[in-house]
């Protein structure tokens, strides 16, 4: 989860210079259809941020509609990244100052071998660390097949 606080400071730093923005009367500031990308060291993706659009609010909090995002690990060349986990939720806000992002709408992180959602959740990007308010629910996927071949013959 560390490369999203980095995401999310660069989708928000790329609104606040005005990056596709229109103004609207209440002075906030929308982008539509935006992608973050964020790279490692070698220039090698190592995660992005999706939002069908976000707001910056008067208070300077950010909203996000329909926030994905995507985590990236190596293969075995080092070359490649293959999609590793990814995270979506119809809305979220995210203070800028604090570096959290907040929502009372479901979230889904999923992974190749398990889904977790829920309702509300709160990231802290310094913490690396996401909580899920309520409602949590985990499926594992292929679990008996996995004990049974680690239970051996």
């Amino acid at each position: 989860m560390r490369g999203v606080a980095w995401i999310v400071a660069a989708a928000v730093s790329a609104l606040a210079v005005g990056w596709s923005t229109a103004q609207t009367v209440d002075e906030t500031q929308t982008v539509s259809g935006f992608r973050v990308p964020t790279y490692d060291a070698d220039g090698r993706l190592t995660s992005q941020i999706f939002g069908d659009s976000a707001r910056i609010l008067p208070d300077g909090a950010v909203e996000i509609a329909e926030l994905r995002m995507e985590f990236y690990s190596k293969t075995s060349d080092s070359t490649n990244r293959l999609l590793d986990m990814r995270v979506t939720s119809p809305r979220c806000f995210y203070d800028r100052n604090s570096g959290i992002a907040t929502s009372d709408a479901p979230v889904r992180i999923s992974r190749d071998n398990m889904v977790v959602t829920g309702t509300g959740f709160r990231w802290a990007g310094s913490e690396e660390r996401l909580e899920i308010y309520s409602q949590s629910k985990v499926v594992l996927k292929d679990i008996k097949r996995s004990m049974k071949a680690e239970a051996g013959p």
